[in-house]
């Protein structure tokens, strides 16, 4: 009898738990559920987190928000055509895999203003340096392989009409983004808060 008035008191406890924290977060306001397109059914294990190399908020989500973003698939966002060269730059790093913390030392020489995201010979010459190999870029930079990638992105994003960086979609049903949220700790509140739907 006591076990089960414990875990009654537990589902209580849970229920009202998720009772305030659905009524901390709006639809419509903090977060949205995704329109379904005709013709397209819902994926709904598309976890996915879409950057820019040029976003500070991102850099900052990402970097605090890590483990809340983890089996998170990261997209590179090309809502302008200037934001096409940090697209390719991110998949052709991908594809290569290079030194692990080679895509933090690109973000740093961004922070630092010593790198313009939008400037493709730059970060290619960026990337040089990182110790990719230019060969290999080349090469990469023929392979439709990479191009399939980009398009993948841009139709992702097309699909949940993802038009700015950071945002998050959640089991390709549900969405946030810094402009809803406006603080990282909302941000990762919201994030969590979607998780449980």
């Amino acid at each position: 009898m006591r076990k089960l008035i414990t875990v009654l008191a537990l589902l209580m406890i849970q229920i009202m738990m998720v009772q305030v924290a659905s009524a901390e977060f709006k639809e419509g306001e903090d977060y949205w559920q995704i329109a379904q397109v005709e013709g397209i059914s819902a994926a709904t294990g598309d976890n996915l987190f879409f950057t820019w190399l040029g976003c500070d908020s991102c850099r900052k989500i990402e970097a605090e928000l890590s483990s809340e973003l983890e089996g998170f698939e990261m997209v590179p966002l090309i809502a302008r055509q200037e934001w096409r060269p940090a697209a390719k730059v991110f998949y052709v790093m991908e594809m290569l895999e290079g030194e692990p913390d080679a895509w933090l030392r690109l973000n740093q020489q961004i922070d630092a203003g010593e790198l313009d995201p939008k400037d493709q010979n730059a970060l290619f010459e960026a990337i040089f340096e990182l110790g990719y190999d230019k060969e290999a870029v080349a090469e990469l930079l023929e392979d439709r392989r990479l191009y399939d990638r980009i398009n993948q992105a841009e139709a992702l994003a097309e699909n949940y009409a993802i038009q700015y960086a950071p945002t998050v979609v959640v089991k390709g049903q549900f969405a946030t983004d810094a402009r809803s949220t406006m603080t990282v700790k909302k941000f990762r509140d919201v994030l969590n808060y979607l998780k449980t739907l």
